[in-house]
């Protein structure tokens, strides 16, 4: 595994949310290999605990549980920044869960779920950590946002719904907060190696077409390695990315190009 050769988040404070597996993870091992301190938070306390311990090797990191729909968790996962490092520069937005189901199957309980998770799982961080960032005089967010905030894909209606709210959400915070010089942008994946989609495979009837079909969903024809997508948080979470205000980063393989 190459490791990233240079210190872009020396001395930074960043929290991950949604930390413990998939794409968080890989990115709170991307940031702590660029010289950041982190914070990882999740629900699931039992990963949350595994991830902080494997990854600690590399780094300064904590962990604190909790969900990120709930006001007071998010409210804490920001407190556990500044209490364990002094302060918080880089908040990535990145908890989230998917849905595949057409609307007649599509059940209030799991549009709530979805809608509160991915699109007010970031309104509760960021609406916690604009303070201590206005007040230490700068910052940078990263929502999570996806492929399909672009492109709509069958049975998929709140998914879809939900990143494309993340998108416009971002652009609006992002021309309001630059004048406190804290900027806001967003990394859009596309088909990436997480368990999640794993379990899809696993989990199918036929496992291997499963996987075959995964690796096809994209013109490059195969899925990213979570890594791959990581460093596109670490561009945006460094002074690389200077200029970048309200952006939409896409890493999709070519997905949206088609």
């Amino acid at each position: 595994m190459q490791k990233v050769d240079v210190m872009k988040l020396s001395n930074k404070v960043a929290l991950v949310s949604g930390g413990a597996s998939g794409i968080g993870r890989a990115i709170a091992e991307v940031f702590l290999e660029a010289g950041a301190k982190v914070v990882i938070s999740d629900i699931n306390e039992t990963l949350l605990a595994t991830t902080v311990n494997e990854l600690s090797a590399l780094g300064p990191i904590v962990g604190q549980a909790g969900d990120v729909r709930s006001m007071a968790d998010a409210g804490a996962m920001v407190q556990r920044a500044i209490d364990a490092f002094g302060s918080i520069d880089i908040l990535m937005c990145n908890a989230g869960i998917p849905s595949v189901n057409p609307i007649e199957l599509l059940e209030e309980d799991e549009w709530d779920r979805v809608i509160n998770t991915n699109l007010k799982g970031m309104y509760t961080l960021i609406k916690h950590a604009i303070g201590p960032m206005k007040a230490q005089g700068h910052g940078v967010i990263i929502t999570m946002g996806s492929e399909m905030g672009f492109v709509a894909v069958p049975e998929s209606p709140v998914y879809c719904a939900s990143k494309g709210a993340v998108h416009m959400f971002t652009k609006s915070l992002a021309i309001d907060l630059i004048a406190s010089n804290i900027r806001v942008n967003s990394l859009c994946p596309g088909i990436t190696r997480t368990p999640l989609l794993q379990a899809e495979a696993d989990n199918s009837i036929d496992p291997e077409a499963t996987r075959a079909a995964q690796a096809t969903w994209a013109p490059i024809m195969r899925v990213a390695d979570p890594r791959e997508i990581a460093k596109g948080a670490l561009f945006l979470a460094s002074d690389e990315s200077s200029f970048a205000v309200g952006s939409l980063l896409l890493l999709d393989g070519g997905f949206t190009a088609r």
